[in-house]
């Protein structure tokens, strides 16, 4: 079973014009195997305003499920900013999605020990690792990183510049400009906004310079509306069309409609009712999609809103929880938030404390689908050591077995790439689980 992608309301940072983005939280590439490539390309989940231009990667949880290779990877970014424990939910509740969706004979162990990956940049290690990329790439990557860290230093002599760009033209490549905008972005999301302002100048002074190949489907910044109507006539399928619409959004703005209909009139005048006729099929879909569009967020927004007046109105609200699990989602958390921030902004804090508290609730009910194993590792991760850890392995002995050791010391070693703090942490954990293993065989 494919999960469809979640239309999610946005208001772009820089204009404030609001526009519908498809969001995936969910990527597996047994059932979409297309969605790896958006996601490692940076395609996926990225937001671009259709009034100004101005985009980027959304933060969303997101797992990543490959069942050919066994590999089952959580992902939280740090600048969403949630506690640790509505982490454990929203994650647990998208891997449960996962594992419903598999066959009986499907469920296997590795449901049990997903992998967590702390940052995007890790989980396209983790991803690219089980691809089995080869030294020659990961050679090739570290070599843009280097002529990253060159350009940057020849920034301030411009002579210098254009003479390093000469001599290194053949590998300012589309890869190479890829690797500006996942940092670009990375800095963004974590904050580093001078970082990524740095790294932006650069790409600009690269682009007065140097004019890459851009992927087919999608559009540079600076196409002309004849460009993209070339492009979206070149669409070999409706699947294919469909994806190029989603893809230049931020071109399909009025000016494009206007100049789009001036094309098929001026066809028309000429007497070719074949091309006038294919244009007008074009508009009529590129409409068509971004109604579709629309209405889909609309209605998922609505439905949201709906449940949650529900819910305020419920005498049970855990009873209505669990009644209509399959309502809290993504759209459910963001029009919450957005009622909590409403009501807070009137000074209603009692309305904005029982919103918190349903919400609360609903992530409470989807940690109750999480297995026990990952439960616990959660538990101890966020558990201080040595009192609270302990008492967390006392309560939990049972599920101290090969297979949660397996799943802690595969976690443990993602973790030790990102984080040395955590990682000591677990490093002390573990000798308090060999000790009770031990006492237990005893």
């Amino acid at each position: 079973m494919a999960f469809p992608a979640m239309p999610t309301p946005v208001s772009c940072p820089q204009c404030n014009h609001q526009f519908v983005v498809n969001l995936h939280t969910i990527v597996d590439v047994g059932q979409e195997p297309e969605l790896k490539e958006q996601l490692l390309t940076g395609e996926l989940n990225r937001a671009v305003c259709p009034n100004c231009g101005a985009g980027g990667l959304l933060s969303t949880p997101l797992v990543y499920h490959d069942p050919a290779k066994e590999l089952l990877i959580t992902y939280v970014p740090a600048e969403m900013g949630i506690s640790v424990d509505q982490q454990e939910q929203l994650v647990g509740g998208l891997v449960n999605a996962v594992m419903n969706s598999m066959p009986p004979e499907g469920r296997k162990g590795y449901f049990f020990r997903p992998t967590s990956a702390l940052t995007l940049r890790s989980l396209f290690d983790i991803i690219l690792e089980a691809d089995g990329v080869s030294r020659e790439m990961i050679e090739a990557q570290q070599k843009r990183i280097e002529l990253l860290n060159a350009l940057f230093d020849a920034m301030e002599d411009e002579t210098s510049f254009d003479s390093m760009i000469e001599e290194k033209r053949g590998e300012l490549d589309y890869d190479f400009f890829m690797l500006l905008s996942a940092l670009i972005d990375s800095d963004r999301e974590r904050g580093l906004d001078e970082e990524a302002t740095l790294v932006e100048g650069l790409r600009d002074m690269l682009l007065e310079r140097v004019q890459p190949a851009m992927p087919a489907s999608a559009a540079p910044e600076d196409a002309s509306y004849a460009d993209v109507i070339e492009l979206l006539m070149g669409a070999e399928s409706d699947e294919r069309l469909i994806q190029s619409i989603g893809l230049n959004l931020s071109h399909l703005d009025y000016g494009f409609f206007q100049y789009l209909t001036a094309q098929i009139e001026s066809l028309e005048v000429k007497g070719d009712e074949t091309g006038a006729a294919e244009l007008t099929e074009l508009r009529t879909r590129i409409l068509e999609e971004i109604d579709r569009y629309n209405n889909m967020a609309r209605e998922a927004e609505d439905n949201a809103t709906m449940f949650l007046m529900d819910l305020l109105s419920s005498e049970d609200v855990d009873a209505a929880l669990h009644e209509h699990i399959g309502q809290i989602d993504q759209t459910f958390v963001v029009v919450a938030s957005r009622y909590i921030a409403a009501a807070e902004k009137q000074g209603n804090e009692a309305r904005a404390k029982r919103i918190r508290g349903i919400m609360d609730s609903a992530l409470g009910v989807l940690e109750e689908n999480l297995p026990p194993e990952i439960r616990l590792l959660n538990r101890l991760m966020r558990s201080e050591y040595p009192d609270g850890t302990n008492k967390v392995l006392e309560e939990s002995r049972g599920l101290l077995s090969d297979d949660f050791m397996a799943m802690f010391d595969h976690n443990l070693e993602a973790i030790r790439a990102d984080d040395d703090e955590l990682a000591d942490h677990l490093d002390n954990v573990r000798k308090q689980i060999e000790a009770k293993r031990m006492i237990q065989r005893l």
